[in-house]
C-alpha cells in the first residue's frame, strides 16, 4: 500500500487541495471520489454532502468540486467497481492509527472473489483477539470500494455490516465477484 504522508500532512495543515468528483460506474452508478492529484482519500456511494462531512469530521478544508476526475483515477475506480480488479494505486489517509492502517492494508490484499473473517484479519496483523476492533476499523474505511472491506465477513460466514450501503450492498458486491452469497448468513 502506498500511503502519501506528504499529501496527508498538507491536507491536515491546509496546504494541499482536496478535490472531489463523481465517476459513473456500470455496476453501481455514480461513485464519489475525493483525491489530491492521483491519490484517492475517500470513496463513497453516498450523496455529495458526505464528502464534505468526511472532511469536516477530520478538520481538514472542504474539498472543491471538480467537473472531472483524472482519467487514470476514473479508470482505476471503474476497474475495481465494475470488474473487481485489485486497486494497486496510491491511497491517502488522514489521521489513521497504525492499527487501522494495518487492518486496511490486510483488507486491501484480499483477492477478488474471496472472503476473510474479521478474526482472520486480526490474526494476520498480529492481534488475534481484536476481531471486533477490526470491524470498527473497517466501519470507518474511507475507501470502501478500493480497499474492499465488503470481502470481510463474520465468524461462521455471517454476512456482517457494510458501511457504504448496508448488508444488501455487501451481498451485491460479493455476488458480483462470484462469491456464493447463499452460503452467507
Amino acid at each position: 500500500m502506498t500511503d502519501d504522508h506528504n499529501i496527508a500532512r498538507q491536507l491536515a495543515t491546509g496546504e494541499g487541495q482536496l478535490r472531489w468528483s463523481s465517476v459513473t460506474t456500470r455496476r453501481l452508478g455514480a461513485v464519489l471520489i475525493a483525491y489530491v492529484d492521483l491519490c484517492p482519500f475517500f470513496v463513497s456511494l453516498a450523496a455529495p454532502g458526505e464528502v464534505g462531512a468526511w472532511a469536516q469530521g477530520l478538520a481538514i478544508p472542504p474539498p472543491v468540486r471538480d467537473s472531472r476526475a483524472p482519467r487514470i483515477l476514473c479508470a482505476a475506480l471503474r476497474a475495481a467497481v465494475d470488474y473487481g480488479l485489485q486497486y494497486a494505486g496510491p491511497v491517502g489517509f488522514v489521521r489513521e492509527t497504525s492499527f487501522r492502517r494495518a487492518v486496511l492494508t490486510a483488507t486491501r490484499a484480499i483477492p477478488c472473489g474471496e472472503t476473510r473473517t474479521y478474526g482472520e484479519i486480526a490474526t494476520a496483523i498480529g492481534h488475534p483477539r481484536a476481531a471486533r476492533a477490526v470491524g470498527s476499523a473497517l466501519a470507518a474505511n474511507p475507501l470502501p470500494l478500493l480497499i474492499p472491506c465488503h470481502r470481510v465477513v463474520g465468524a461462521g460466514r455471517r454476512l456482517g455490516f457494510y458501511s457504504d450501503g448496508g448488508p444488501e450492498m455487501k451481498r451485491r458486491l460479493l455476488a458480483g465477484e462470484g462469491v456464493d452469497v447463499a452460503s452467507l448468513r
